[in-house]
């Protein structure tokens, strides 16, 4: 179902929330890289005791239960693109380290927007008497995202007799290294829900500025003329997750959007499949004294399973 929403002047409580909240949701850090753990030779013990129950932010998005990566962060193999809120980020379980590779076996975040905190959490956290457990239509969440986040990914160190510093390099070039946040490897479309300076999600826009204006003060409002619904994404129809999702955009005076940007995230690969969708949209533009102008807006893009 696809609907149009009121536009919003002010900063959204997820956006404000994300930074201080969601590493506290998720129970751990997301953004490092492998650190020092010895001088010389890789250590199986040490990688273990430091990187168990940690959560890895992947610099590149891909679906899959075993990714395999070269020393230069590239896929050895074809693998289909994902996106950050199920195939971003990895939980280890256990690592080690054989002939030149890191091995790592571990649980997906599957990401959700909780309406009650209003911000991202990781589904693997919500039990039975969590309400929002009710946005899944699954009666053990938790078991789901078990049994379908399992992973496996296993990183070339490059070199025959790797030192703890190859392996840095190698797992660097694969997942974010320390100082580096989401903002950096996020389609731009998110980039103003995340980024870490941003306190305004989309960030700020201007009221008009002679060449995009916003509806009302003799401005109207565009009409859409096609606007076919978004495919809902396998796994997530699975998993009976629904919900609605918040975006901002341009239309343009030839009625096609532009400049999409996520406002109010619905999370589990949904804000990509409206993205997607929206992209398609055709409007009859906005018109300001008779002529067509561009003109911002926001659309409220809504997935339900019948």
């Amino acid at each position: 179902m696809l609907e149009f929403g009121p536009l919003s002047d002010g900063p959204t409580d997820g956006a404000m929330n994300f930074r201080k909240h969601l590493c506290h949701r998720l129970g751990t850090v997301l953004f490092f890289g492998l650190r020092i753990l010895a001088h010389g030779s890789v250590n199986n013990a040490d990688l273990q005791k430091q990187y168990e129950g940690q959560v890895l932010t992947l610099r590149q998005f891909y679906s899959g239960r075993h990714l395999h990566f070269d020393a230069a962060g590239k896929l050895a193999s074809a693998v289909t693109p994902g996106t950050w809120t199920m195939d971003g980020q990895v939980r280890v379980k256990e690592i080690s380290f054989k002939d030149g590779v890191v091995h790592i076996r571990g649980q997906r975040l599957f990401l959700f927007f909780d309406h009650d905190i209003k911000q991202l959490r990781d589904a693997g956290s919500v039990t039975k008497k969590d309400k929002a457990g009710s946005l899944f239509g699954k009666k053990d969440v938790d078991k789901w995202v078990t049994k379908e986040g399992k992973t496996e990914i296993e990183v070339e160190c490059g070199v025959t007799q790797p030192e703890t510093a190859d392996v840095i390099k190698a797992m660097n070039a694969v997942f974010l290294a320390p100082g580096e946040t989401l903002a950096g490897v996020v389609p731009d479309f998110w980039k103003s829900y995340v980024e870490p300076k941003t306190l305004v999600s989309p960030a700020p826009m201007p009221k008009s500025s002679g060449d995009v204006y916003r509806v009302g003060g003799g401005v109207s409002a565009p009409h859409v003329t096609y606007s076919p619904d978004p495919s809902y994404p396998e796994l997530t129809r699975q998993a009976m997750y629904q919900g609605t999702t918040v975006l901002w955009l341009v239309v343009d005076r030839d009625g096609l959007p532009q400049d999409i940007r996520i406002a109010r995230p619905l999370g589990m690969g949904l804000d990509e499949a409206a993205i997607n969708a929206v992209r398609t949209w055709r409007f009859d533009p906005a018109k300001k004294d008779g002529n067509a102008v561009r003109v911002m807006i926001n659309v409220q893009v809504t997935f339900r399973l019948y």
